[in-house]
């Protein structure tokens, strides 16, 4: 008889330097010039994937470079944040690294 996964509760856990909200993840991210992240927005009538480069992160706003432009985004608008597998490792490694001194 199969293993019955309903009924099992989902355990919370926190990985050390690893950002646990999209405004987090963002700042974290934005700290390298040229990290290109895609975005889905959540907007009144639809999602909306974005291909930008994270520039900063000012408060609630993230500023992404999209083509010739600036776009501001409040942060809580982005459901989504998909980024390369060696990007994010990158990020949590170095910030593992930093001296808390």
């Amino acid at each position: 008889m199969g293993k019955d996964y309903g009924k099992k509760e989902c355990r919370e856990f926190k990985i050390k330097n690893f950002p646990d909200n999209i405004r987090e993840l963002l700042c974290m991210l934005a700290k390298d010039d040229n990290n290109r992240v895609t975005i889905i927005l959540d907007t009144c009538e639809d999602c909306i994937l974005e291909d930008v480069c994270l520039v900063a992160v000012i408060g609630d706003l993230a500023v992404f470079r999209y083509h010739d432009k600036f776009k501001f985004v409040d942060v809580h608008c982005i459901c989504t944040v998909i980024v390369d597998c060696e990007t994010i490792l990158d990020e949590v490694l170095e910030s593992s690294n930093r001296c808390k001194c």
